[in-house]
């Protein structure tokens, strides 16, 4: 392959990226809309954090992931969330993980609460083998991982299964609604 070769491929390889940041945009417009006006977006148009402009930090100059926080208009204790995770060290794929987090002290909140129950709190309950397959798995946060949080009901899917709005509704709004 020639070096003209590889450029082009590593210029598509960003449009393909830039493309399937796009498609999200549209995916979490149409979760917002389905969610208000009982659920309010608690960061605005905030989406992700923690992403370095740093030239030491290399490695985090692509979104890892993206996040979408709805808190209750009646009850600021329970929000509902929704993380769409493109890569990481347990990530075979770009999944979309959904669900309800009930707080006891808001104030502590974070934006990556959702993304931290998926990932971390699963390897301290047993009881909960996460799996892709759209199944509400309840999390009870353990003494030493999560105090500000009481439980957690999470889903999570690959992204890839989102083909289009029936599926979106079907396999993300309507549970996330439910929960």
């Amino acid at each position: 392959m020639s070096d003209i070769q590889k450029g082009y491929q590593i210029t598509s390889a960003f449009q393909y990226i830039q493309q399937v940041f796009k498609e999200c945009q549209r995916l979490i417009f149409k979760i917002d809309n389905q969610m208000a006006p009982e659920w309010g977006n608690l960061y605005g148009n905030r989406i992700t954090k923690d992403v370095s402009a740093s030239l030491q930090e290399a490695d985090r100059w692509i979104v890892e992931a993206i996040f979408r926080v709805y808190q209750n208009n009646k009850d600021k204790l329970v929000n509902k969330c929704i993380t769409i995770t493109f890569w990481g060290d347990e990530v075979e794929q770009p999944i979309i993980t959904a669900g309800k987090i009930v707080y006891s002290d808001v104030n502590k909140r974070s934006h990556w609460d959702l993304w931290y129950i998926w990932f971390d709190w699963s390897d301290e309950n047993e009881d909960n083998r996460y799996e892709l397959d759209g199944k509400v798995n309840a999390f009870r946060a353990a003494a030493d991982n999560c105090k500000y949080i009481n439980e957690a009901f999470v889903f999570s899917l690959p992204l890839i299964s989102i083909t289009d709005d029936e599926a979106l509704i079907e396999k993300i709004i309507k549970p996330l609604k439910e929960l």
